[in-house]
């Protein structure tokens, strides 16, 4: 407390001036949160929670790319899927073409004209396997982003934001159906199996019926392995999924943390504001009348 009045000093004013100070600064940073939208607007207004913050939101930028990936897998598997749905309609086909030339009632003709399908499904089942791709990747035809054997492909979805390949990679391997994978190709690259035998005269043999039975078999055993593959896939599918909802989970409870340190809360800061704004103008009157003070010792002196 100050007493007394002094022609060379104001202690009133410079109380005064403090107080003023003080009220424009946190004036300042009310005006900055406000502005900004953030109550921590750089490291030095919390230090601690500015720290805890970065580390939060690096953590969600890491979750919202390995949601991105997660869902690039999903399509790269989704793609695969659909295309050994295709070969394996294909197969049924086949599987029907071989059940037909084997019966006996067929005439040189007939077998003939299914045994043009059935080498030209093969064919084409190579085909799909050949061109299905993801970004680039082959998928079906062993020739992913590397491959494990001659006729396996691997791929690594990297599915959370840490380097902890055991709990933030999976691993997805996709053998290949090529006809020859399929067992339905000779060494040659041709179709192994025919459906028709025919004699120099023309007619049929029983060799016919036999070879038949041969595709059918060979076809039969492809649709098994194709189907393997596919269920395979689809557990992939499922665990990718399961990811995906976790991931974004995590990341809308990590990014909900990050807000509650960093945002503003605009209902009690705009409070605050008006608070500081009105003892601002009542510390301008005061100054103002402080700033008086020395002129009342003339007076004195009258």
């Amino acid at each position: 407390m100050y007493n007394g009045l002094f022609i060379n000093s104001n202690q009133s004013a410079v109380i005064a001036t403090d107080n003023l100070q003080n009220t424009n600064n946190s004036l300042g940073q009310s005006l900055n949160e406000l502005s900004s939208g953030l109550q921590i607007t750089g490291a030095w207004v919390n230090p601690a929670g500015y720290e805890i913050a970065q580390s939060l939101n690096a953590t969600s930028l890491g979750i919202n790319q390995a949601t991105s990936n997660a869902n690039n897998g999903n399509s790269l598997i989704n793609i695969a899927s659909g295309a050994l749905s295709t070969i394996q309609g294909m197969l049924g086909t086949m599987q029907t073409l071989a059940t037909n030339a084997a019966n006996g009632t067929n005439s040189v003709q007939n077998l003939n004209a299914l045994n043009s399908e059935f080498q030209q499904l093969g064919s084409e089942i190579t085909q799909i396997a050949n061109s299905t791709q993801f970004n680039g990747l082959n998928l079906l035809n062993a020739s992913g982003s590397g491959a494990i054997t001659s006729s396996v492909s691997a791929f690594s979805f990297q599915i959370g934001p840490n380097a902890d390949v055991g709990t933030n990679q999976i691993s997805v391997s996709i053998q290949g159906v090529a006809a020859g994978l399929l067992g339905l190709t000779k060494t040659n690259g041709s179709i192994a199996s025919s459906l028709s035998s025919v004699s120099l005269t023309g007619s049929t043999t029983s060799a016919g019926n036999t070879s038949a039975l041969i595709a059918l078999s060979a076809v039969q055993a492809a649709i098994t392995q194709v189907a393997g593959i596919s269920g395979q896939l689809g557990s992939y599918q499922n665990r990718v999924t399961q990811i995906l909802g976790n991931l974004q989970t995590e990341g809308t409870n990590t990014q909900a943390a990050y807000n509650n340190i960093m945002d503003v809360n605009f209902a009690q800061e705009m409070s605050q504001f008006t608070l500081l704004s009105t003892l601002a103008q009542s510390g301008e009157a005061m100054l103002s009348q402080a700033s008086m003070v020395p002129q009342g010792l003339l007076t004195l002196l009258k």
